[in-house]
């Protein structure tokens, strides 16, 4: 079943990525973070699963990329006002270095890695409360079970996802 949403996740992604880039790039105003905003969200649809038709699928890219788009600009905005509150020598100080930006990336790799192990009920509950913000009691009525279950399948996610994340994260 994995590789037949596999493939039709594929298929979509050659059918309407450029017009999912094309629709992100107006919001966001540059190609290369338009194609990165595409990509995850065809990561996270992987992660996340079929939807009940092809048509779903498609409007759930379309919704999915605008979405995003937004929340890109939106956190540019936020951190382009944070940074100008900022005296100039403080701002050297919170560039990310070439190295940070390696350790970021190498960390987002191995929570790729800890939630493509979950089972896929309990990484879809956990993306669907932590990623999209669904509420507890929306995650379970949309999966059948209780909150108390939903709660359970976050808390097991999370502590699966801090063990294999322990070396990416900082000592305390």
């Amino acid at each position: 079943m994995m590789s037949n949403w596999r493939n039709r996740l594929g298929s979509l992604f050659l059918t309407h990525r450029r017009q999912l880039e094309s629709v992100v790039r107006q919001r966001v105003g540059s190609s290369e973070a338009a194609a990165d905003i595409v990509q995850d969200v065809f990561t996270r649809a992987l992660v996340a699963g079929p939807r009940a038709t092809v048509d779903d699928e498609r409007r759930v890219l379309f919704a999915s990329a605008r979405n995003a788009a937004v929340e890109h600009h939106r956190s540019r905005g936020r951190r382009e006002h944070l940074l100008s509150m900022l005296h100039p020598e403080q701002r050297a100080i919170h560039e990310p270095s070439p190295e940070r930006g390696l350790e970021a990336k190498q960390a987002l790799g191995a929570l790729d890695e800890a939630l493509a192990a979950l089972s896929p009920r309990c990484r879809d509950i956990f993306i669907l409360r932590r990623v999209h913000g669904l509420s507890n009691e929306e995650v379970a009525r949309q999966h059948g079970i209780s909150i108390n279950s939903v709660e359970k399948h976050i808390a097991r996610a999370l502590r699966h996802c801090q063990a294999r994340l322990s070396e990416h994260l900082p000592e305390r």
